[in-house]
């Protein structure tokens, strides 16, 4: 029995420094990715930031979106009033009234879009209540983001516009100028559009004024007005860990193994075959199992020869 123990000891001790060896880096759980996140997108029926001057000469700053929504969400509004202080009396004023008109958003991990519709829209100003800033038919603007593709801006000429009761034919390539006697200027840009790698905007009309309509308590009203303003950003694909690569083959030490690990004695056999073949530590997994196997048939040897000497002294 000593016998068996003194073969299968070193044995045993080489495949316990076989398992101990660390195994590479490339082998460890990598840190986990980043989930999906959706895309974002906003929409605006009209934007109003204007500076009213009262006659008493007291400012009054009027920063109005009307039917703004954010993804996900939708408004319809064909009205739209907002109470402007000092002007006419407290009374909230009409500033956009039209047959349709829809704000429209959507964002999911696969894409993001905002949209805006006018049909048969008016668009007025505090001070001119019975003379139309903008008139027209027809008009719509919309930003698409998909999570794989390019974004994109669009934008639907109306058919027909008025500006301050003026029929206008907008340029596309420069802002029209109107000027109205007794009333103020207007300049009118149609289809002003920002796209980029990750994100998409477009207004269908942007309006500059300068008025002086001293009608309502208003002696000035100066600013922009934006029409059906959109935006959308595009959604943020999730990140998956990369798969495990296999190391490449190395003779040395791994670094990263502790130093009493790298100075221990490996089998004259082992040791050969991982120069030879340059494995990595799964062929030093093997090289164990292997001497298993030969001290296993040395033990075998041994319990055989032991019982024919036995037999042989009765």
């Amino acid at each position: 029995m000593s016998v068996l123990r003194s073969v299968a000891a070193p044995a045993l001790a080489a495949t316990v420094l076989a398992v101990a060896l660390p195994l590479p880096a490339a082998f460890a759980t990598e840190a986990g990715g980043t989930p999906a996140q959706p895309g974002k997108a906003s929409a605006v029926t009209a934007q109003l930031s204007l500076d009213v001057t009262l006659l008493n000469t007291v400012n009054v700053p009027v920063d109005v979106a009307l039917n703004k929504v954010e993804s996900p969400a939708q408004r319809d509004g064909a009205m739209l009033t907002a109470k402007v202080d000092g002007v006419d009396g407290g009374r909230p004023v009409t500033l956009v009234k039209a047959e349709v008109g829809a704000s429209v958003t959507k964002a999911d991990d696969k894409l993001a879009t905002a949209s805006v519709k006018l049909v048969n829209a008016d668009v007025h100003v505090p001070g001119l209540p019975l003379t139309t800033l903008l008139g027209l038919e027809a008009l719509s603007a919309e930003a698409n983001c998909p999570v794989d593709g390019q974004p994109t801006a669009n934008v639907t000429a109306p058919a027909k516009l008025t500006v301050l009761g003026r029929s206008v034919t907008v340029g596309l390539n420069s802002p029209t100028h109107v000027e109205v006697p007794a009333i103020g200027t207007v300049d009118v840009e149609f289809a002003k559009k920002t796209v980029t790698s990750s994100t998409a905007a477009a207004s269908a009309l942007e309006v500059k004024v300068a008025l002086n309509p001293l009608n309502l308590n208003v002696a000035k009203v100066s600013g922009t007005v934006t029409v059906a303003s959109v935006s959308c950003r595009k959604p943020v694909p999730a990140v998956v860990p990369a798969a495990a690569s296999s190391p490449a083959p190395s003779t040395a030490p791994s670094a990263s193994a502790p130093a009493s690990a790298q100075n221990r004695a490996v089998p004259k056999e082992a040791g050969a075959e991982l120069a030879y073949t340059g494995s990595s530590g799964s062929t030093v997994l093997a090289a164990g199992g292997g001497t298993l196997l030969v001290a296993g048939g040395a033990a075998v040897w041994m319990t055989r020869r032991r019982r024919a000497a036995h037999a042989r002294h009765r």
